[in-house]
């Protein structure tokens, strides 16, 4: 993901990976994969495929975080965002559209799911301070969607200091246009968008670390 217009404006800075790294879910509930279910879905099964394998690698290594956007039976929770996405009052909490795709290799007794309200996984939730706590110096992101909650988590999380790692083929859109163009944008002002092989390049040898600085 590179633009010459951009690079030339002097956005073409690199972020470093870290050795402390926590996988960032957004929004793989069943509502946003299962188009049969719900107008918001799109088709993304390879994207939940590459997902696993960022799950499985992270495994041991890092704490792993779902998101799902779920909202009170009359609403009044989304706030001013209904105004321009009606649907999302379809997001009842406790209904089958918040539960995280069941394809996803989810561990109970180890992931935390946070529930949020709006966009970033970061507004109204404890995911900034429990990544302080863990001392992560690197966001694994995966989800949905590109252009939509995965962009306001990845410029949070940038905002709150947490380095941003994009995994290009672990994040989907029910719009490829959006979804190419905000990938570029956010590798040139935000995160660094990363391939899996890369990803999973990069994860590896941290699992030689010493048990003593997990998480």
């Amino acid at each position: 993901m590179f633009d010459e217009k951009n690079a030339a404006s002097g956005f073409s800075g690199t972020l470093k990976s870290g050795v402390r790294p926590a996988l960032l879910v957004v929004d793989y509930q069943r509502a946003f994969t299962e188009p049969a279910l719900s107008p918001l879905a799109s088709e993304c099964e390879a994207q939940l495929v590459a997902t696993n394998r960022l799950i499985d690698a992270m495994r041991d290594l890092g704490p792993v975080v779902f998101t799902a956007a779920g909202y009170d039976a009359n609403g009044s929770d989304i706030g001013v965002w209904k105004q321009k996405n009606g649907v999302l009052a379809t997001l009842k909490r406790g209904s089958a559209h918040c539960e995280i795709d069941p394809r996803l290799h989810v561990d109970p007794a180890k992931d935390l799911l946070l529930l949020k309200t709006q966009a970033s996984a970061f507004f109204g939730t404890p995911l900034p301070a429990l990544l302080a706590s863990w001392h992560v110096d690197m966001l694994v992101v995966a989800g949905t969607t590109t252009s939509g909650c995965v962009r306001a988590s990845v410029v949070d999380a940038i905002q709150f200091g947490f380095a941003p790692f994009v995994v290009e083929e672990a994040v989907c859109d029910r719009s490829e246009a959006q979804h190419a163009s905000n990938l570029i944008d956010m590798q040139s002002k935000y995160a660094e968008v990363v391939k899996l092989g890369a990803m999973l390049d990069i994860l590896e040898p941290l699992h030689a670390r010493s048990p003593a600085s997990a998480f």
